[in-house]
């Protein structure tokens, strides 16, 4: 029940949030040149680097230890306060070398203005983790979506009533965001908790070994998910890295947008439960089978439609995002379906396997990609990214046997029903594309292919839902 009303909150706010962030991700990519979207990639993958640096594995440690002392606690805030500050000056002096790096020197002046995120999101990171611990989401919630809205708002005024040049106005609205929200949680939460002027990290020995895995498996995790990044923008240039980082917001949406509906509650409620692998299996299924039901209509249906959604939404500018948009599709449902691997590990206190097995999986992708990039080609660029998330996918389900003894028959038949249903209203939409753009507009036709198609998809899942087994699924759902 605890994941079920969690996840309603989560819902709510994550809706809200992502056709705000949606509508934001379009307006850049009508507004923004094709290589200045290749600098916007790149700065998002420097606040992903810097905040894993901030939060050192903390947070997970908080959230999954019990019985954490005042003085625990405030050590741990003062520590993430002064590691903002030394992020703050690193970027400071740094920016010229990364700029140096990428040959891009208009990166140098963002860098500096994303510098002064970090003085002020760490005030709040404590207060943040003990609201997920206490599986408050309604409050998260609140505060996240007011944060993106506020942020959103102001870029557009800083983008159609100022004069500050588009690249300056998205770093100043994610200063803007980060920074709220990290003042929303140190006010949200200070009746409850706020942090002594204690500093004592010999108290603290517990949580950094658990978060040293922590940190270290975020850090290869995510040196493994941005080294396309890195490579594309060293060697291919910053117009090859603004169409791949196009098509990679597009695919992604779905894994950084609606699974934290479901992964962000999954891991304090795993935790409470992590010695009874019956429960935890359970919940995993549930949480594969909502994922699979959200996420596969909109990703495999996208690629009935690419070629129209990329013109239309974007402009004649992107078409060379096209192919490069239906590998990665592949690369978006593995990355859906892999995502609840890191709450289930967590939960069973195995940082430790997470880091070695990340760390492996960055080697491989390492010397595949650095070999596909040598080629100067995004598609061959596309095809390696995919190639390794089916390995790393296949991998995945034999760990999970071995740690939670989920069997893979038992995990394909819970993608199964989602993903008949996903192919057969893509086949639908595109029969729909066909007929129709015989006789009306593109924009007509696009609208009429999506419209129809997911009402379709509604009624099918609906009907599945009121036969038997789709009644045991609900009742598993309402069971919690």
């Amino acid at each position: 029940m605890q994941i079920s009303n969690g996840a309603k909150w989560s819902s709510l706010s994550t809706l809200i949030i992502t056709i705000t962030q949606i509508m934001q991700f379009l307006l850049l990519g009508n507004i923004l040149t094709v290589q200045q979207f290749g600098m916007v990639g790149m700065f998002t993958t420097m606040i992903i680097f810097a905040q894993i640096i901030l939060d050192l594995g903390i947070g997970a440690a908080v959230i999954q230890r019990e019985g954490l002392s005042n003085r625990q606690l405030s050590t741990l805030f003062w520590l993430n306060v002064l590691i903002g500050i030394f992020l703050f000056f690193a970027l400071q002096l740094g920016g010229p070398l990364i700029a140096a790096f990428f040959d891009e020197k208009k990166l140098i002046s963002g860098i500096r203005l994303l510098a002064f995120l970090f003085l002020f999101a760490p005030i709040g990171q404590q207060a943040q983790y003990l609201l997920q611990k206490e599986l408050r989401f309604q409050t998260i919630g609140k505060i996240e979506t007011a944060s993106v809205l506020v942020s959103f708002l102001l870029l557009l005024i800083f983008l159609f009533r100022g004069s500050l040049h588009p690249i300056v106005a998205y770093v100043a609205s994610q200063v803007i965001l980060y920074s709220l929200k990290g003042f929303l949680y140190y006010v949200c939460y200070r009746k409850i908790w706020k942090p002594a002027f204690i500093f004592d990290l010999s108290c603290c020995k517990d949580i950094f070994s658990f978060g040293f895995y922590q940190l270290l498996s975020r850090l290869v995790n995510r040196i493994g998910g941005n080294l396309d990044v890195f490579f594309i923008g060293k060697f291919m240039g910053m117009e090859a890295l603004g169409i791949y980082s196009l098509v990679y917001q597009i695919v992604t949406i779905p894994v950084l947008k609606i699974n934290p509906i479901i992964t962000r509650v999954a891991f304090p409620v795993f935790s409470k439960v992590q010695h009874d692998n019956a429960q935890l299996v359970d919940g995993f299924i549930y949480m594969t089978k909502i994922i699979a039901f959200i996420t596969f209509p909109l990703l495999i249906g996208l690629l009935a439609l690419s070629d129209l959604f990329i013109s239309l939404v974007f402009g004649k500018e992107w078409m060379d995002a096209i192919p490069i948009l239906k590998i990665m599709l592949i690369v978006g449902m593995l990355r859906v379906l892999m995502n609840p691997n890191g709450s289930l590990i967590l939960a069973k206190g195995k940082a430790n396997l997470a880091l070695y097995w990340d760390a492996a999986f960055l080697i491989i992708y390492g010397i595949a990609l650095f070999s596909a990039v040598l080629s100067e080609r995004l598609v061959v660029v596309a095809w390696t990214y995919a190639a390794v998330n089916f390995i790393n996918f296949i991998l995945g389900r034999w760990l999970l046997d071995r740690l939670i003894n989920l069997k893979w028959t038992i995990y394909m038949k819970s993608i199964l029903t989602p993903l008949l249903l996903a192919v057969f209203i893509t086949a639908v939409a595109f029969l729909i594309k066909k007929v129709t753009s015989l006789y009306l507009s593109g924009t007509i036709v696009l609208s009429l292919s999506i419209v129809i198609s997911a009402i379709l998809y509604f009624l099918l899942v609906k009907n599945f839902l009121s036969n038997k087994k789709g009644r045991f699924f609900v009742n598993q759902i309402k069971g919690g």
